[in-house]
């Protein structure tokens, strides 16, 4: 699998990273394209990349590119993914996949049309840790669910993507996919309500979310998230709860500490999570290879999406995103 990557920034670079140490003779660096073509040459040299193209346009016609990777900013993600997929290339999205609903499903809706793969970059859906969580409830430790929390307050203001409108930033567009990631992996798509509150930088960009998504059966999970607590008053963590205990988890991303908890909040359980390659630059960015193995598998398969993040998980998440930015009232200039 001959990968052509999108852009040439801190995403690139941390896949670039992984797949380097993961050295698989089937999943191959091929080429690079940037909007700034003299990134290219650099980034290749290095990462070890073994071709650089002057355009996206030149990477996505090229015959010996298998899977296009969408590394670029948030706001870039629809224009660059309907491109790909009108060139006939199977697409993997780096989230947030889209920045509404609609954008979301007109890229399903191509990807369809051209019977190409296509697939959200959704980091926890494919991690290890996933299906341990998921193997716990089914056992009955916990009981019966009854909701979750999941919380990730931090500072992130040093990324100037996050702080602009015209680039597609705010607190739910940068770690909204992984909390609902995670909630729909563990609890599924049978929403019933959405609602939220939310304060915003002077740029206009929501800061701070507070929402609840309420799920047909009852079952609740509410969301807190930051892009600008301060390092010390910062925090992340899942917990869902049950009738006869909880599930903690030290990440909502990648969990690297997983604990069975009875109702008083004593661990009664260690889950043990898998090793997985981590970053050398960046040590806490760890276990992308997972969804490469996965992209990798589906397409030897002939599948046009993941098993592990499918098209209707994708579009639920751009739903509830898109819902919930409209009562945050944040607008995007591109929109």
């Amino acid at each position: 699998m001959n990968i052509g990557v999108c852009g040439c920034g801190t995403i690139a670079s941390w896949i670039s990273d992984i797949l380097n140490q993961l050295n698989s003779e089937t999943i191959v660096k091929y080429g690079v394209a940037s909007a700034f073509a003299a990134e290219c040459q650099p980034f290749a040299d290095k990462w070890g990349w073994k071709k650089v193209y002057e355009s996206y346009d030149a990477l996505m016609q090229d015959p010996a590119i298998d899977l296009v990777y969408i590394a670029v900013p948030n706001s870039f993600h629809y224009e660059v993914c309907l491109k790909a997929l009108n060139y006939g290339k199977n697409v993997v999205c780096e989230k947030p996949f889209a920045v509404n609903e609609q954008q979301a499903k007109e890229m399903v809706a191509l990807a369809e049309e051209k019977g190409v793969f296509l697939s959200e970059a959704l980091w926890p859906s494919f991690l290890p840790s996933r299906q341990l969580i998921d193997e716990e409830i089914a056992s009955g430790s916990i009981g019966q669910v009854t909701g979750a929390e999941f919380v990730s307050l931090s500072y992130v203001l040093f990324l100037e993507r996050v702080k602009r409108l015209d680039l597609g930033g705010g607190a739910l567009l940068d770690m909204g996919p992984y909390m609902l990631g995670r909630m729909t992996d563990h609890f599924g798509l049978d929403i019933a309500s959405i609602e939220g509150t939310f304060e915003h930088l002077d740029t206009g960009v929501d800061s701070r979310d507070d929402y609840t998504i309420t799920y047909k059966d009852g079952r609740t999970v509410h969301c807190r998230s930051t892009i600008d607590t301060p390092h010390e008053e910062g925090m992340e963590y899942g917990q869902i709860n049950g009738t006869k205990g909880s599930i903690w988890f030290d990440s909502i991303s990648n969990p690297q500490d997983i604990r069975v908890q009875d109702l008083e909040g004593n661990v009664v359980k260690q889950i043990a999570v898998p090793p997985m390659i981590h970053g050398t630059e960046v040590p806490f960015i760890a276990g992308y290879e997972y969804e490469f193995l996965a992209f990798e598998r589906a397409l030897r398969e002939g599948r046009t999406e993941c098993p592990e993040a499918t098209h209707a998980q994708t579009l639920a998440i751009a739903h509830v995103m898109t819902e919930l930015r409209r009562q945050a009232n944040v607008v995007f200039p591109f929109e």
